[in-house]
């Protein structure tokens, strides 16, 4: 490992570390007999988090009418209540797929790493995550949570390739007020730990969107196309494979084409058809032997 490594890993558990001492003590629950918080079995009783048939058939079906039924205000206080006890027992969500990989018997070739753009492709096109292509796209996620993940869901699988499609949950602020740099600082923490371990890296533009429906009062567009400008360098000058998912999808009005997508964020089945074409290309291109380590600002 060198020196810039080991900085980014510190900075990365240094974060994680301030983070959990934040939280409230009564978030945890009521105290139990075990002598730390430290346990064999952390993900005991964890809920999966996972959308319902409904959701993903609004988000997924090409033509299906989105549009999200009006909560009371005991609804939305109890959603919030089960969204901040998440947060408390696992941020990361690193529950999510610890059994799914360690059920991997024989690693991962390919790796997607993300969040619900991810997380709903292989709902979307679950033929394509065969053969050692696997995904680990968590719904909601910013590049921080990402980060903290990354070993678990993609170094630990020792693939040959990761996929990093992340940004649109940064923009919009899922985890807190954030900055461009603090973005550009998550995405090359990820690529040093992929090349460190002599793990091919593809760059995925962000898709486009014109407004958030759960963050109504942003409008991304401008953020968007500006952070993918910086991706698409940022991949040139460190020898990453970009693939610009961005200009397949976006209409003249810079937001997502109506065919492509159903809530103007998430790509509907049509729109994930084209993301894999696009996908299966960077992937089955010829790669070098093993990617360069080395990577620097």
């Amino acid at each position: 490992m060198t020196g810039t490594l080991d900085k980014l890993q510190c900075a990365a558990l240094l974060a994680a570390a301030v983070f959990s001492l934040t939280l409230p003590a009564t978030s945890w629950g009521a105290p139990t007999a075990s002598a730390t918080a430290m346990s064999a079995h952390p993900c005991a009783g964890e809920p999966s988090g996972a959308p319902g048939p409904v959701f993903m058939h609004m988000i997924l079906s090409p033509g299906a009418h989105f549009a999200l039924p009006p909560q009371t205000a005991r609804q939305k206080a109890q959603a919030a209540r089960a969204a901040n006890l998440q947060r408390a027992r696992d941020w990361a969500d690193l529950c999510r797929y610890r059994a799914a990989n360690a059920a991997l018997k024989h690693g991962a070739r390919v790796v997607f790493m993300g969040d619900s753009i991810t997380d709903f492709w292989q709902d979307a096109e679950p033929s394509f995550f065969t053969h050692g292509v696997v995904d680990r796209g968590i719904s909601g996620q910013t590049t921080q949570q990402m980060l903290v993940r990354f070993w678990p869901d993609v170094i630990a699988l020792h693939p040959r390739i990761v996929q990093i499609l992340a940004g649109t949950n940064d923009i919009a602020g899922n985890t807190g007020p954030t900055t461009e740099q603090y973005y550009e600082d998550d995405i090359e923490a990820m690529v040093t730990l992929a090349r460190a371990n002599h793990i091919h890296v593809i760059l995925g533009s962000i898709p486009p969107s014109k407004r958030y429906w759960w963050a109504p009062q942003y409008r991304p567009a401008a953020e968007i196309r500006r952070l993918n400008v910086w991706l698409r360098r940022y991949a040139r000058s460190h020898h990453l494979r970009f693939v610009n998912y961005y200009a397949h999808l976006v209409s003249p009005g810079g937001g997502f084409r109506r065919s492509l997508s159903n809530d103007g964020v998430h790509p509907n089945r049509n729109g994930f058809k084209v993301m894999s074409a696009l996908a299966r290309a960077a992937i089955d291109k010829p790669w070098s032997r093993r990617p360069a380590r080395g990577v620097h600002r």
